[in-house]
């Protein structure tokens, strides 16, 4: 391999801590270019390190060729930091080592240096790698912010938000009162007394065995699907408003719900749910920006790749590039 010493690693470009790169390599040829995105020189090592994490999490996964397709995943997350950093220095954001370090010592709270580094180790990191990761996250974070305060919402764009999401951000509901018997002849005499005029409210409170709702006389307030268990929904959802079910039973018991009302989903307005609209039209919008400016870096960058990375030897330094 033709050596580059203008050339950083893609660990180093990202941590700018003066101290190598993301990976602490030991293994033969980790130190070998595996791709360069302009000026950036990725290594196997740089590789391996994240390999070695997935697959620490994921005890099991075949060796081979199977290996070097997670190696080829890993190369293309590396890459796609490289290209991210770019987009950041493009928007004039960067993170300090102050940042990272205070980052550092929150996640790694009261625990000790050693032991710290110990469940690093084991989990196939370690502390260069844990920066790297930091650093990355912050500063994407901070790339996101910054183009999403740049997303202009209007009326119309919250409108047709709404239109998308409304069923899901106002599901059904219905307004229901419930009394909760153990036995079934004692659900039927109160289902018979509720169909002669008897006081819903009343007997909830003088019977119910659920406690929450039979000091309300058994109003549950609005519920949506999903709460209660089988087959409250299916009965429940059915009834019209004022209507009461027949008996029915489930894990808690013998139930009898009067419907007091009844919503269709998406029954809200976009005025009731403003501020998580705009979120999510700012968030999507700023995606879309995001991925546009990470491929405009790409068609910019000159990337090369070595045709071949494995992982269990090392690599040749014929296939390494220029």
């Amino acid at each position: 391999m033709v050596k580059l010493p203008y050339m950083l690693s893609a660990g180093l470009i990202l941590l700018l801590l003066g101290g190598g790169s993301a990976t602490e390599a030991s293994n033969q040829g980790d130190d070998e270019l595996v791709a360069r995105v302009n000026a950036v020189a990725i290594t196997k090592g740089d590789v391996r390190i994240h390999v070695d994490m997935y697959e620490r999490a994921h005890p099991g996964l075949p060796p081979g060729k199977a290996r070097q397709t997670r190696a080829r995943t890993a190369l293309q997350s590396l890459i796609n930091n490289v290209l991210k950093e770019q987009v950041a220095r493009e928007l004039g954001l960067s993170i300090s080592n102050e940042e990272v370090e205070a980052a550092v010592k929150e996640q790694q709270g009261k625990t000790d240096d050693a032991l710290f580094a110990a469940t690093l180790a084991f989990a196939g990191g370690n502390p260069a790698k844990l920066r790297y990761d930091i650093r990355k996250g912050l500063l994407e974070t901070k790339v996101r912010k910054r183009l999403m305060e740049a997303v202009v919402v209007t009326q119309s764009d919250l409108n047709a938000q709404f239109e998308q999401e409304k069923n899901t951000l106002f599901p059904e509901q219905v307004k229901a009162h419930q009394i909760i018997v153990l036995t079934p002849d004692l659900a039927d005499r109160l289902y018979r007394q509720l169909k002669e005029g008897a006081d819903f409210a009343k007997l909830a409170e003088s019977t119910s065995t659920e406690v929450s709702s039979r000091k309300k006389g058994g109003d549950l307030g609005w519920v949506t699907t999903g709460v209660n268990y089988p087959p409250w929904d299916d009965i429940v959802f059915k009834l019209k408003a004022g209507e009461i079910s027949q008996p029915f039973r489930s894990v808690h018991g013998y139930h009898i719900v009067l419907v007091e009302e009844h919503r269709k989903a998406g029954w809200g307005r976009p005025e009731d749910k403003r501020e998580l609209l705009e979120e999510l039209i700012r968030a999507q919008r700023s995606n879309q920006e995001y991925e546009r400016r990470i491929e405009e870096a790409r068609k910019r960058a000159t990337i090369w790749i070595a045709d071949r990375i494995d992982l269990d030897t090392p690599v040749p330094s014929s296939s390494t590039g220029r």
